[in-house]
């Protein structure tokens, strides 16, 4: 009756992915998650909403932020369910780190 935690994984690893290329405007790679943490369950029937903010820009890489908020569509009741950081990599054709503007 509960999110699966690998899903909701992928679900933060695709909307870190996300936000790095509108931000970069180059191809992406995850190189790693620093940490997530996951504070309460997503139920059965609730909408999720994932959110990813740029947090720290470096060379090649850029570290993302990402929080996932569970919501009751009938009472708009929200609450944060996990919370998570991101590395990815800017790579070009040959996967080979290029440098982000």
């Amino acid at each position: 009756g509960t999110l699966f935690g690998g899903h909701a994984l992928e679900l933060m690893d695709k909307s870190a992915f996300i936000t790095a290329s509108r931000f970069t405007r180059k191809a992406m790679v995850t190189a790693s998650s620093e940490r997530v943490d996951f504070r309460a369950p997503v139920k059965n029937g609730q909408l999720v909403e994932v959110i990813g903010k740029i947090v720290k820009k470096g060379r090649s890489s850029v570290t993302v932020a990402v929080d996932l908020f569970a919501e009751n569509l009938l009472t708009g009741e929200r609450q944060l369910c996990a919370e998570g950081r991101f590395v990815l990599v800017s790579v070009d054709e040959n996967n080979k780190p290029v440098a982000v503007n």
